[in-house]
């Protein structure tokens, strides 16, 4: 996939091997470098981790700054980049406020999409194909209230199967685990000033240019690896409840999410109303080496908020464990991931 990576990407640094420059989607280097984020990359190297200036290079292993889908400061997203530019077209209508209900079929060819809208259903019929891409949660939902999936679970919804298929068994996720301390540096919970916002306008950076974790890693928790087990992400805030909850005091946060999880999880139906969210179990670290990979990489992050450049920001902890021995991480974890409850976790 190289090679669409790099038609996608107008990369700031230019053109090499690995990167694209005239490509639609914009990609910067940061335009802002947070104190905390900063430290966190220096308490890394003190550590014994190498600086790493392209995650997306040669080799991922190392800490460094991440490049940003951004634009003059701003997030350069998919619509930005892709849609807007082409909402001109005569051959593209966007329909807002509808809701996908099911897939229309003539025999086994799919030819359309049912869609409720202002109160009313209304049939698409599309001329040539029918594209689904509607994320990992709502194209296994659709594709089962259309009748194709486990041909016993349709049927005890009343819904007749039309293909029997193991559509949303086999869900992946990457679960992240965050820790974080109180700091006495002024974090990104401070509230932004009319001159952060002319600097923005004006300048394309400033703390409202930030994409709130500047820095990270990718590491092997262990030898004999071919490429790293888990990223960590850095947060200039206080990051707690997964990012639910609000900051109540100034903190540093960072942590390490598992990359290739062995863990499965399932996508279902709670009912055959359209409207209905579906069912979702991740079943996060259910299996024993993504256990081990999370501890590991909980230890990593131990360490790094140990060395002087992390130490000369933080204070106390604000969640973390009180140390890195398996009994205390694991501990922790479900405090990281609060809809988890102790005995799922503590299974070593």
């Amino acid at each position: 996939v190289l090679p669409y990576f790099r038609k996608a990407e107008a990369n700031e640094r230019g053109e090499d091997q690995f990167h694209g420059k005239l490509g639609p989607l914009s990609v910067c280097d940061p335009r802002t470098r947070h104190a905390l984020t900063d430290a966190f990359m220096q308490a890394a190297v003190e550590a014994g981790y190498p600086v790493n200036p392209d995650f997306n290079g040669v080799s991922q292993d190392g800490v460094g700054f991440y490049q940003l889908t951004q634009h003059k400061g701003k997030r350069c997203s998919t619509s930005r980049a892709y849609l807007r530019p082409a909402m001109s077209r005569s051959n593209l209508k966007v329909l807002t406020h509808a809701l996908t209900t099911r897939i229309l079929f003539n025999g086994n060819r799919v030819t359309g999409v049912e869609i409720a809208r202002n109160g009313q259903l209304e049939q698409i019929h599309a001329d040539a194909e029918v594209i689904l891409a509607a994320g990992a949660y709502n194209s296994p939902q659709l594709l089962l209230l259309s009748g194709i999936g486990p041909a016993a679970d349709l049927a005890a919804l009343q819904i007749v199967p039309r293909h029997d298929l193991p559509v949303g068994i086999g869900l992946q996720d990457h679960p992240l685990v965050m820790m974080s301390w109180y700091t006495d540096t002024e974090s990104l919970m401070t509230p932004p000033t009319a001159e952060d916002a002319a600097l923005l306008e004006s300048e394309g950076r400033g703390p409202l240019s930030s994409n709130g974790g500047e820095t990270g890693g990718f590491f092997r928790t262990r030898a004999g690896l071919e490429a790293p087990d888990v990223q960590f992400l850095t947060a200039s805030l206080m990051f707690h409840q997964q990012g639910l909850a609000p900051p109540t005091a100034h903190a540093v946060s960072f942590g390490p999410c598992v990359l290739k999880p062995k863990s499965r999880g399932k996508v279902s139906l709670r009912s055959a109303d359209p409207t209905s969210k579906p069912q979702i179990v991740h079943n996060y670290l259910a299996h024993p080496e993504d256990r081990q990979t999370i501890v590991d990489g909980i230890r990593i992050g131990l360490e790094i908020a140990a060395r002087p450049a992390m130490r000369s920001h933080i204070k106390e902890p604000h969640l973390a464990p009180r140390s890195s021995s398996d009994s205390d991480v694991w501990t922790y974890v479900p405090v990281s991931y609060t809809h988890l409850t102790l005995p799922t976790i503590l299974r070593v």
